[in-house]
């Protein structure tokens, strides 16, 4: 047998080392890797602990090292949505465009889908101004989930910063519905301060989102500069235009109103300007200007699907101003009249008792006129103001007692219950020392 050669054995001692380095070598790549795989896996429940202390610019880097190793993690990207949109030390462009994005990466089968899309409706409509976008982002929360309270509270909210406060009554009630039994006096009193001081309901918002410069600044100025903004973000869409037009409207500046129109008309895509709302005020305005003609061609353009309130007012004004129909118009005013905001819309009872007059029947005109006059002196501001003030304290059954009875004055049934409901449940806790 022939004997080893030196060069044989080192080789065979130095071919050893080699793979007992490699072997090394490979052992601590997977232990290294195992490391980082875990450092990176415990980046969530760091970033879930920072966000809990609102240590915002925090929460990013150990966020961003869990999403390497898991990108489509619903919660982690929820949470790095929050963290973009919470940190005000990041550009707003980039705090909107990857907060939005992270949102969308959620699918709409996840536990967190519905409120990726109500959040993704706040973006829209916080930080871009951009109602309509809000809305849709709205609806598939809704779709996804109907019943949840925070996306009826958005909605209810949006109503409201665009102008269409009519609109808000179905979205409230649900919302009521929605709420727990603890908070069900507190949504009652937001009701009531959106029913009758709907811009002023408004101010901590029109403050955050840079509306209100000064707390001196008069409520309708704000409003207009919400409403200019939004039809800057979203020249495209009907509600801004619509909620600016209607704005001057309210002013008394008809002529400037039309002009809001004539240039929506421009913008607007024909299909988006036969959206109810736009339509309505549309016709308002054509009607003040004693524009018969162009109201009534406004009216044939309303969708045939559409027999809402507005549709009841609109035609109620084109029957009237345009078509000579004082009986048509008081029947279009009455099934207006039926919903909300109709019991306090003194304008439009008074406008039925002018069609009843020209219709020949002068006594039911006159018993319009006492109703838009009753109607009239329960809006006036000064009882409004010392009861918005004395329902600051909703532990007192005096107080509760006399929003029922100014509901039940209104002829509103369903609010006055709603009111005999807390006062049941609430008993005075004034002087209640916790004793038997």
């Amino acid at each position: 047998m022939p004997s080893t050669t030196t060069r044989q054995v080192v080789g065979r001692g130095v071919s050893g080392r080699y793979r007992s380095l490699a072997a090394l070598v490979v052992l601590g790549v997977a232990v290294a890797a195992a490391g980082l795989a875990a450092w990176c896996h415990g980046g969530l429940a760091m970033a879930q602990g920072l966000a809990r202390h609102g240590l915002w610019p925090e929460v990013h880097a150990p966020l961003v090292r869990y999403l390497r190793l898991h990108p489509r993690d619903s919660a982690a990207n929820m949470l790095r949505a929050e963290a973009l949109v919470k940190d005000d030390g990041l550009p707003l462009l980039q705090r909107i465009t990857e907060s939005i994005e992270r949102l969308e990466r959620i699918p709409d089968d996840a536990p967190e889908a519905a409120a990726a899309r109500t959040a993704a409706a706040r973006v829209h409509l916080f930080l871009r101004y951009e109602p309509s976008a809000a809305w849709r982002s709205l609806q598939r929360a809704l779709a996804i989930d109907p019943d949840s309270l925070e996306a009826h509270l958005l909605a209810w909210r949006l109503l409201e910063l665009i102008g269409r406060v009519d609109d808000v009554e179905e979205w409230f009630w649900k919302a009521y519905e929605l709420s727990p039994p603890s908070e069900k006096a507190l949504r009652l009193r937001e009701w009531y301060a959106s029913q009758f001081f709907p811009q002023t309901t408004l101010a901590e918002l029109d403050t955050l989102m840079g509306f209100r410069r000064a707390m001196t600044d008069p409520v309708d100025i704000v409003e207009g500069r919400r409403l200019q903004r939004f039809v800057r973000a979203e020249p495209a869409e009907p509600w801004a235009h619509a909620g600016l037009a209607r704005w001057f409207l309210s002013r008394g500046e008809p002529e400037v109103a039309v002009e809001v129109f004539d240039r929506a008309a421009t913008v607007v895509p024909a299909e988006k300007r036969v959206d109810p709302y736009y339509l309505s005020t549309e016709i308002d305005v054509l009607c003040d200007l004693g524009e018969a003609e162009r109201a009534a061609e406004a009216l044939s353009r309303w969708p045939p699907a559409d027999r809402s309130r507005r549709f009841a007012l609109a035609r109620g004004r084109v029957l009237q101003d345009a078509d000579g129909d004082p009986a048509g118009a008081v029947q279009a005013y009455d099934e207006a009249l039926a919903l909300w905001p109709g019991p306090v819309d003194w304008q439009t009872v008074n406008r039925s008792a002018t069609c009843l007059a020209r219709a020949g029947d002068e006594q039911a005109a006159n018993e319009r006129r006492e109703e838009a006059r009753r109607i009239e002196r329960l809006m006036k501001e000064e009882v409004h103001q010392r009861l918005f003030k004395r329902l600051a304290d909703l532990s007192d059954p005096a107080v509760l007692e006399e929003v029922e009875a100014f509901y039940r004055d209104l002829k509103r049934p369903r609010e006055a219950e709603a009111w005999a409901a807390v006062r049941a449940a609430s008993p005075d806790r004034r002087g209640d020392t916790g004793g038997p």
